[in-house]
């Protein structure tokens, strides 16, 4: 009997110690990864469920955005992932601030998801039957941001005209390209645009985290010319950090116009030359102290915008090196038509006849219309910030000028984007004013 009782014993405490190891061993057990917090997303679980379920109530019919703060527009361009320009009903030309977001830089920088965001916003827009842009407030004028010259709105579009118009503020969001950015209790969608950026951020997906495949990260800074950089220049302008060392040719307000400081031969053209490029300031300081003749060194991107072309774009740390050096202007033989070859270089057009000029802008910019000696035609772009600025009255219909200035590319999408290279002419100092030669 006690042998009967002790075996029990045993067979009892053995079950108490399975039982107390497997209780151990799942404590111990790592947890599973199937778990919502810990999933790994891809782009094709996104979703637009809050830009889905939200719907334009505001009454958009005979109002004008300028005066009413709602008003259905036609897109005139997309200048990046947070703003875009429209035509109002008077044909006056709208430019908006998209509200409650900021997506990455693709304009004066180029930053990560920057150019993604853009083509978004420009593939939403340029596809839709309807716009409709709304102030937060309606029944007055819209407000503007810090720039004075940008309209904050919401955007709303439909591709077919049976659909449900879509907040693309939102669904910006709801795509990872932009956080929320302000304060929802202030914003008439503020609520809806931080609840769904509380969600997708979570998702780690683009600007939530993600790294850009088309954004060169690497740190590294590449010295460079600007004829290595044209030459394979797809290969700079995803963000690469450069270094160049130029000579100044030509000051546009801020911006500059520069050139190599050694020539470059052309083993196509079996020719030697010295590559140029328009440098965007960017608001960058130091750039307004710098006179044509200047060797400076700098650190910038590369970009190649679609509206301005090829260009250097967020200079910084730039340091003087020489004053005064020789220049050359190159002076356009009378056989081109186009100076499209020519695009960063500043040239002197002989004998142009001027044939036309548009209105001043509100900033005081226009363009002078004309056709040069061979009759080709060809316009010259007076930029509102030149310093000191060329009066309208410089230009008079009918006469002919010498013209020394900086070749540009412009798309414009006033004429179904047809694509113009101009010339832009620089600051009109003193020394300068030879730039606009009257000839007859």
């Amino acid at each position: 009997m006690i042998a009967i009782k002790s075996n029990r014993k045993i067979r009892a405490l053995s079950l108490l110690l399975i039982l107390v190891l497997g209780l151990v061993l799942v404590g111990c057990t790592k947890p599973t990864d199937n778990t919502e917090d810990d999933k790994k997303y891809t782009v094709d679980d996104l979703d637009t469920k809050y830009t889905d379920n939200l719907k334009l109530k505001s009454d958009f019919t005979n109002k004008l955005f300028l005066k009413d703060g709602i008003e259905e527009v036609r897109l005139l361009r997309v200048v990046d992932g947070d703003t875009a320009h429209f035509f109002d009903k008077n044909n006056n030309t709208i430019k908006v601030r998209l509200l409650g977001i900021n997506t990455p830089e693709s304009t004066g920088s180029i930053a990560p998801w920057g150019k993604q965001a853009s083509v978004f916003l420009k593939g939403k827009l340029q596809n839709a039957s309807s716009i409709v842009i709304e102030a937060e407030d309606l029944g007055k004028a819209p407000e503007t941001d810090t720039s004075g010259d940008r309209y904050l709105a919401y955007v709303w579009y439909k591709t077919n005209p049976n659909d449900d118009y879509r907040l693309v503020n939102l669904e910006i969001i709801e795509n990872c390209f932009s956080y929320f950015t302000g304060e929802e209790t202030k914003l008439k969608y503020g609520t809806v645009m931080k609840d769904a950026y509380i969600e997708k951020s979570k998702m780690g997906l683009r600007v939530f985290g993600e790294k850009d495949p088309n954004y060169d990260y690497d740190n590294t800074v590449n010295e460079i010319t600007i004829a290595q950089l044209r030459n394979n220049y797809s290969s700079y302008s995803t963000g690469t950090k450069l270094k160049l060392t130029v000579r100044v040719v030509r000051l546009v307000g801020r911006s500059l116009y520069v050139e190599d400081i050694e020539d470059t031969y052309d083993e196509d053209t079996k020719t030697t030359s010295r590559a140029g490029i328009f440098v965007y300031h960017s608001f960058a300081s130091g750039t307004n102290t710098l006179k044509p003749g200047d060797v400076i060194q700098f650190e910038c991107q590369a970009s190649d915008d679609e509206t301005y072309g090829k260009q250097l774009v967020n200079p910084s740390k730039i340091k003087l090196l020489e004053s005064n050096t020789n220049y050359v202007i190159q002076e356009i033989p009378d056989s081109v038509t186009s100076l499209e070859a020519y695009e960063g270089f500043v040239v002197k057009v002989k004998n142009f006849t001027v044939t036309d000029k548009s209105r001043e802008n509100n900033s005081g910019a226009y363009t002078v219309y004309g056709k040069m000696q061979n009759g080709a035609p060809l316009q010259i772009r007076i930029d509102a910030d030149l310093s000191p600025s060329v009066g309208y009255d410089v230009f008079v219909i009918g006469k002919t000028y010498n013209i020394i200035g900086g070749v540009s590319k412009y798309v414009n999408v006033y004429e179904n984007n047809k694509v113009y290279y101009q010339l832009k002419v620089g600051n009109y100092t003193p020394q300068f004013r030879n730039d606009i030669e009257l000839v007859k």
